[in-house]
């Protein structure tokens, strides 16, 4: 494999270019991530030509779009899928998927030859990496409506992942085998996880990873990785998509994990400050590389279909959070279906995945990237306008806000 070490050197002043950008625009409405993949169209083969999507570049975008869904998965902690709050949330993701399919059909009559299930998914999905920094930075994370609209985006973003590696990971497998490969995962990663937070709960290992946290060795952080790519390496052996198992990766490490308070946050930083701090905005950098975006301008109909996207994922994603209204009231309530709209991650991977089982045209999956990029910069900007959403005197401590929500 050719390294291209100016190419590297590009991706890298890019990423670190991007959210500096992000802050100079007033009250922070532009999120870096939009930033971040405008770069990578301007330093790739349709700009600059600074970039090629191919060898370290490739590798850095793939292990990027890993470590994006680890990082996902350890937000999406078990305790959140019951109680109320995931009641809720349940039920919006589940009108969404009604809203979806019709929605999907009229869609296809302009993306001509797309696949129904694909345009469906990728209504019905929320990014946790773009709502949690917006919650985070807003001080919201850990009130009522922040952790409402982080379990929504948990239910979105698990819930269109699963349902993607059930219908697409082992095409062309009928979906009934499919169903079963993702079932024995399932067994395997309960079973693994179990192992390993018995593992890692005992008096020896927890001695010995605190003594490491303060040296060279990290292997708290190291293990990480391993339980990460044992994960990804079982997915790819039960036939299912590597991004599922690293999305399950992430969730068996958080939960694994016994620590004090104190001590899970400094190892959650450290995991956060690989991730977000180098792999994952070159992953978005290099999606803005491989974005086609002339293919997009090529085909007046792919582009008429970018605004009626957004239109769809608004209404569709966002529109069941008004089931929120009682608990949030109606301005919250709104605020929550635009940041639950907000989407770019699972709309990248359907993208890619359609165009590599050729159930996307370049042109219709270039939109439906295109409409994920507005979504980010429209619908969180959108919903910063409608603050404040917690009332005044209203900030409760993580621990407390986790117990309301369940």
């Amino acid at each position: 494999m050719t390294i291209e070490f100016g190419g590297l050197l590009v991706l890298a002043v890019a990423a670190f270019v991007a959210p500096l950008l992000a802050r100079l625009v007033p009250r922070r409405l532009v999120p870096p991530v939009v930033l971040e993949v405008l770069a990578g169209l301007a330093v790739g083969p349709q700009g600059l030509n600074l970039v090629q999507p191919r060898g370290a570049a490739e590798l850095l975008y793939l292990l990027g779009l890993g470590f994006l869904l680890f990082l996902a998965g350890q937000d999406v902690r078990p305790e959140r899928f019951r109680g109320p709050a995931f009641r809720l949330a349940a039920a919006a993701f589940l009108v969404s998927g009604a809203l979806a399919v019709p929605a999907a059909f009229g869609l296809r009559l302009i993306a001509t030859g797309a696949d129904v299930r694909l345009l469906a998914l990728s209504l019905v999905a929320s990014s946790l990496g773009v709502l949690v920094p917006v919650l985070r930075d807003a001080g919201e994370i850990a009130t009522d409506f922040g952790q409402l609209v982080v379990v929504a985006g948990s239910v979105g973003e698990f819930g269109s992942l699963l349902l993607l590696t059930i219908l697409f990971s082992a095409q062309p497998e009928p979906t009934t085998v499919q169903v079963l490969y993702v079932l024995a995962m399932g067994a395997a990663a309960v079973l693994l996880g179990v192992l390993l937070k018995a593992l890692w709960r005992t008096r020896w290992m927890a001695r010995t990873f605190a003594d490491s946290d303060e040296d060279t060795t990290q292997l708290r952080v190291r293990g990480a990785f391993v339980v990460l790519l044992v994960f990804t390496a079982l997915a790819h052996e039960f036939g299912v998509d590597a991004l599922l198992g690293a999305f399950i990766a992430g969730m068996v490490v958080a939960v694994s994990d016994g620590d004090e308070r104190p001590s899970q946050e400094r190892y959650q930083a450290k995991l956060r400050a690989i991730g977000y701090g180098f792999l994952v905005p070159v992953f978005f950098v290099m999606t803005g590389v491989q974005f086609d975006i002339r293919a997009l301008f090529a085909h007046p109909s792919a582009l008429a279909l970018v605004p009626l996207l957004v239109l769809t994922i608004l209404v569709v994603r966002g529109g069941p959070a008004l089931l929120y209204r009682r608990r949030l009231g109606l301005r919250p309530a709104l605020a929550a279906g635009l940041l639950q709209a907000t989407t770019l991650t699972f709309p990248v991977v359907v993208a890619t995945l359609g165009r590599s089982l050729g159930l996307l045209s370049p042109a219709a999956a270039a939109a439906l990237i295109g409409a994920s990029l507005l979504s980010v910069l429209l619908f969180p900007a959108a919903a910063l306008l409608l603050r404040p959403w917690t009332p005044a005197g209203d900030t409760k401590q993580p621990s407390e806000a986790a117990r309301t929500t369940t």
